[in-house]
């Protein structure tokens, strides 16, 4: 139990839970609860994009300030470093890009589908394609991974512990985003995809590591993502 203290800071460590449980429960639930109060209904698409860009607006916010000096910072690092920290970040992301591949083809035979988070994702580009482009390609991977990762960064003295507890963080957040307890209980395969989330946060968190700049994996995480939405638009349009 001594080195357990020794090796995690708890304190950067409920930081790091506070920040994510603001941005994926308390914040979008007061957004829905003011658009209720004015009788906005946020199942038409105006105001479902509104509300949306509220929630990102909040949370940049609070990301800014808690972290403003630290994210100017590596991103002047990141910058300064660009050609070798570019590379970092192509290379783990080839990896994980492999990753994913190999895990999904394995889980796809048994859960008799994609990821429910995944199905979610496709609904809504085919539905609001540029917002999902914003939203999906620029600003979620980079508030993903300034909270995912780098909100416990200083919560790990042991970089292998900080990014396998992050990378399954970030997979367990993207199946609780999409899947509920019904879904669970009538295809429990569908559990399995945390795997490779879990995997792309692993990489995602490693060229963190080995860069000191969360802007190394913002970038490859915008990339990836871009190629996801792109992949999508293109077998939406027929081609």
């Amino acid at each position: 139990m001594k080195k357990i203290f020794e090796l995690v800071n708890f304190k950067e460590l409920l930081k790091g839970f506070l920040l994510i449980f603001l941005y994926m429960f308390v914040i979008p639930n007061l957004i829905v609860l003011l658009f209720h109060t004015f009788h906005l209904d946020i199942s038409n698409t105006i105001y479902y994009i509104l509300a949306y860009v509220f929630i990102y607006i909040i949370t940049l916010l609070m990301i800014f300030i808690v972290f403003r000096d630290s994210i100017f910072k590596e991103a002047k690092l990141y910058a300064k470093n660009f050609k070798k920290d570019f590379g970092i970040g192509i290379r783990n992301w080839l990896a994980a890009f492999a990753f994913m591949i190999f895990t999904n083809l394995l889980i796809v035979s048994l859960a008799g589908g994609i990821a429910t988070n995944e199905e979610a994702n496709r609904s809504m580009i085919s539905v609001m394609p540029v917002f999902s482009v914003i939203s999906m390609a620029i600003v979620g991977p980079f508030i993903e991974e300034v909270l995912f990762r780098k909100g416990f960064r200083k919560a790990f003295k042991n970089d292998k512990a900080f990014m396998i507890f992050t990378a399954l963080l970030f997979g367990g957040a993207h199946l609780l985003s999409a899947i509920n307890l019904g879904t669970a209980a009538t295809n429990p395969a569908q559990l399995l995809y945390i795997i490779p989330y879990s995997g792309l946060g692993y990489f995602f968190a490693k060229s963190y590591v080995e860069t000191d700049t969360i802007f190394t994996s913002v970038v490859t995480h915008i990339l990836h993502n871009s190629l996801s939405v792109f992949l999508i638009l293109l077998v939406g349009a027929g081609v």
